[in-house]
């Protein structure tokens, strides 16, 4: 493993001009044989990738993940004092996530004061059929991309998880109205309602919601607080470089 990372690091240090097998070797300070193996594997996987004059370079693979890191940062730092807001006004606790494959990760919380409050952690991954935010996401993806998605298995986490039909008329109505509610369809006893967050092209590049015991937040609180959560949406997204849509 060490190994591999300072082949990576070696070939990052070459720049755009990349590096050759040889190269690579001499500077990691291992056999061309030995190399060749690792590379090999580093290819396959995506971290590398091999130009024409079989010049190595970072890969995809790294890129995207290094992309996602510094998405995740500056997203959270735009969201943070809104999601503190939304605690001060809801007096529940507030997530943000963002959409990894067919999962909601849950990037930030911001929890409630009250005694009782949800058990959920920071890295944790979420359905997206079943969850305010993964819902709130699902709505407003391109219709390729969502397809792909609920291709997937469906499972029924409670009683009342929407599946097949019943679900993508509900996520026309999260469309319609801009935000969705999980009403216990994720875990009994949750009530929870969502947002997207949205990019200058209209696509989805996270999500938040508040959450809190059902028997203390009614599908009538979710409403209350959605005319605020929406303006909020709108303002993280201009934060992190997003301007409203018209």
């Amino acid at each position: 493993m060490e190994k591999a990372f300072e082949l990576i690091g070696a070939v990052s240090e070459a720049g755009r001009a990349g590096v050759t097998l040889g190269e690579l070797a001499g500077r990691a300070g291992i056999a061309v044989s030995t190399t060749h193996r690792y590379a090999t594997t580093l290819l396959e996987l995506g971290v590398l990738e091999r130009d024409a004059a079989g010049n190595f370079h970072l890969g995809i693979t790294l890129i995207s993940l290094a992309g996602q890191h510094l998405h995740e940062d500056g997203l959270r730092a735009a969201a943070r004092p809104y999601l503190a807001e939304l605690v001060e006004i809801s007096g529940e606790t507030v997530h943000l996530g963002i959409p990894v494959g067919g999962q909601i990760v849950y990037v930030d919380k911001v929890e409630s004061a009250k005694s009782v409050r949800l058990v959920s952690r920071i890295g944790s991954r979420a359905s997206m059929h079943s969850t305010s935010m993964g819902k709130a996401v699902l709505a407003v993806l391109d219709e390729r991309r969502r397809t792909e998605i609920l291709a997937g298995p469906q499972e029924r986490h409670t009683p009342y998880t929407l599946t097949g039909a019943a679900l993508l008329a509900e996520l026309a109505r999260v469309r319609e109205q801009g935000f969705a509610i999980d009403d216990e369809e994720n875990e009994l006893g949750v009530r929870c309602v969502g947002l997207p967050i949205l990019s200058a092209l209209g696509q989805p590049v996270g999500a938040f919601s508040v959450s809190a015991p059902a028997h203390r937040f009614s599908i009538d609180d979710c409403h209350r607080l959605v005319p605020r959560a929406v303006a909020i949406a709108a303002e993280i997204g201009r934060r992190i470089g997003y301007p409203a849509r018209r």
